[in-house]
Formats: structure tokens, sequence, C-alpha cells
């Protein structure tokens, strides 16, 4: 959800479309409250928690096989935490993310969609955040299990465990318009982070990139030149991996006070890759969304230039590109087809109601000379007085990289405390 100001009204945009809008790298200041002394720090502690109950069902077609995989999965679990009062600028933080099967059909585990579960299809808790925090009026900073909002290392909150990362992150604020990022990360866990052919979990911490690797350090320079626009610069030093410079333009222009404005953005990436890693190459992009009261209606287009051999990454997390859609990106496609350049688009639009339920259509193309992936999404998003939050998504994707058809059903139901 994204908050947009306008003299005295506050606008929210959710949804598909709005996850690349302005605002997602937005750092938000709480202020916490202060303890007069160590022990005072646990006597004001608050807890906090995200409830979750998800649903999922997929229906995967191969073409070389006659009968669709069907698999579906019931999970409770969420987010559960304690943030200390905070003593001379420090305090402390702690969370502990969770997905616990309920089996309401009694399946067996080879029937279970693993997106909920660890590669074995294992319900699983542990420690995901988990860190030293300090801040004043111009400087914050974490250092321990955090969770960040970067272009290239993000939470990526789309299942039941957003990304979390084993580092230092910071935000210096110059003056109120210009401010930096700087983070060191080494390790990182989440739903991106899994991969079950080489029977790595989701809950468990690993390496950025290899053991050998010493991770990835960023830095950014922002500028806010309006309210709700900026500019941005950001550089990635991935160890073992690539060299990754970013740079964006993105804002909401108010063509007047009756709710007609449009978001925009421009975005550049330029990636060279470090000890033949074979990550390398060039995005361009470009998006609009045009809103007239509750309607809202856009599109996105990338382009990837790669050489022989190459292809582009979404980092760690679901990378900054305009034209990503529930499922596919376009890195995915130039993962899967390698030294090939690639073009994507996104068309979409939708209607918020007043009572704050969001419905979207959201239509992308991915394609090179020799593949293509064709999605089509219908979102729904209803939040209740900042406590209940519920998700739907229905999913319908076609991929001749690797043959691969699915249409899949997603609900999440949140209550947040």
């Amino acid at each position: 959800m994204i908050d947009l100001m306008l003299t005295d009204t506050t606008y929210e945009q959710a949804g598909l479309m709005h996850s690349k809008v302005a605002g997602r790298f937005e750092i938000v200041h709480v202020l916490p409250k202060k303890a007069d002394g160590f022990d005072g720090m646990f006597d004001y502690a608050d807890a906090f928690g995200r409830f979750k109950i998800a649903y999922i069902d997929s229906a995967h077609k191969i073409s070389n096989i006659s009968n669709k995989e069907q698999k579906s999965a019931t999970v409770f679990g969420g987010e559960f935490g304690l943030n200390s009062a905070q003593y001379n600028g420090f305090s402390l933080h702690l969370s502990t993310y969770i997905s616990q099967n309920l089996n309401l059909q009694n399946q067996p585990k080879e029937n279970l969609n693993e997106d909920f579960f660890d590669y074995q299809n294992n319900s699983f808790a542990y420690v995901a955040e988990s860190s030293i925090d300090y801040s004043n009026e111009f400087y914050e900073m974490k250092i321990g299990r955090i969770k960040i909002e970067t272009p290239y290392a993000n939470s990526d909150d789309i299942r039941m465990a957003p990304n979390t990362f084993e580092g230092v992150w910071a935000n210096l604020d110059y003056t109120s318009q210009l401010n930096s990022q700087v983070i060191y990360l080494s390790r990182w866990a989440g739903y991106d982070s899994q991969n079950e052919e080489q029977e790595i979990s989701q809950n468990e911490f690993k390496n950025l990139v290899s053991d050998d690797s010493s991770g990835m350090l960023g830095f950014s320079l922002t500028y806010e030149y309006t309210r709700n626009s900026e500019m941005s610069l950001w550089y990635n030093y991935v160890d073992n991996m690539a060299s990754i410079v970013y740079a964006e333009i993105i804002g909401i222009y108010f063509v007047n006070k009756n709710g007609f404005h449009i978001d925009y953005g421009f975005q550049g990436t330029k990636i060279e890759e470090l000890d033949n890693s074979q990550v390398d190459g060039e995005v361009f992009g470009l998006m609009s969304i045009f809103h007239y009261g509750g309607i809202f209606i856009g599109g996105a287009y990338n382009g990837v230039e790669v050489k022989s051999g190459k292809y582009i990454s979404n980092g760690f997390g679901g990378g900054p590109y305009y034209t990503s859609l529930d499922e596919a990106t376009i890195a995915a496609i130039s993962e899967a087809s390698v030294g090939k350049d690639a073009e994507a688009f996104r068309l979409g639009g939708g209607y918020e109601f007043e009572n704050g339920l969001v419905v979207e259509f959201v239509y992308g193309e991915l394609y090179n000379d020799d593949d293509r992936i064709v999605e089509e999404d219908i979102v729904l998003g209803y939040e209740l007085e900042d406590r209940w939050n519920l998700e739907i998504t229905y999913t319908n994707y076609t991929s001749s990289c690797n043959n691969n058809t699915f249409k899949r059903s997603l609900a999440r139901l949140e209550y947040n405390f």
C-alpha cells in the first residue's frame, strides 16, 4: 500500500500494477518508546504480529505429459515479534516467521504445493529478523537479520515468508529532500531464496551467491524533487556475481484536485559480470498509470540487451523491473534464454472502491526471438480499518521456455496487531 499526499487529502494505491510506483523504497520513520535505562527497554516493549491464513491451488500442464499436476495447500502462521523501547538511541527488534500446514484435505506430502513449505514440504518456523537498531533525527541503522526494500534486495512479500537478510543497513538524511542508504548483506532467507532441486529451504539462511563470496555492498543517493516524485541512483557490488548501476526517475503528477493523477517512471540498469558469472546486460524501462476517481489504467515496457552467453537477474527478491507480473519477470525469460535480447510489456486496469476494495486485471507478454511467456492476472485486494487485509490472485501462465503452463489461485487473509 502506498500513501500519496495532495494538500490535505491522502491517496492510497494498492495492487499488482502499483507495486513499482513511487514510495516503494521510501524510509518510514517510526518513533519508538523511550526508556530511562536498560531494563526499561523491555518494560516498555511492544509485541506485534500478522496472523495469516493462506490457500494456494495450482494445476501445471507440461506439453509432453497428458495429465495435469494438481497441488494445493492451506496454512496458518504469519509474523510475530517484539520491539523494545529505545535507550540512548538503541533498540532491539525480533521477529519469527511461521508457516504451519493445516492439511484440511488430508493430503500426502507429494500433493502439497511447495510454495508454503521447506524443500521437503514440511512446516517451518524460524527467526527471520533479529537486529540491534539505532536512530536519531538524521540517521538510522540496523545490524543483524533485517528486512529491507531496495531495487536488487527486497522482501517480495508474496507468500508466507518475505525475504530477509543478514547484514547492515543505514539511512542518512542530508536534508529533508536528499538521503542515502548504505547496505552490506551476506546471507538471506525467504521465499525467493529457496531451491527445491538443490534441497535449499526458504527458512534457512544461506549465502547470497556462493560460499566464497563476501556478499553484497550497496549505496544510493535519492533526491525527492516534489512530495511524491524522486530521482535516485543505486550502486551494488555483488562479489562473484556482478556490479549493478540502477537509475530511476519516478513520481506522481496531479493534474487537478478532483483525483486525476498520473504515475510515471523511467528506469535504467547496467549490469557488469564479475568472475565470469554470466550475469551481464542492460535494461531500460518506462511505465505510466492514469487515475480518475477510482478508475486506473496503465502500461509498462522493458527492453533487455545482453551479449552471447549472458543474462540479467532480479537480484535477491522481486527485482525492480516495471513489467513484472505475479509470476513472470523479464529476468526469468533472460535466464531461460541465455544470450538473447528480450522485451516485455504489461497492460492493465482496475477500480478502487471507497470501502477499500481494489479489483484489477493485468496482461503481460515477455519474449525474444525464440521464446515467449504470456501471463494474465486477476487481483482482488480488500483492506479494512488497517487491521484486516485480504488478497486473492488468479494467474494464468503460459511459457514456451520450458513448455510449462499453469493456472494458480492464491488467497491470503491477514490480521495485523
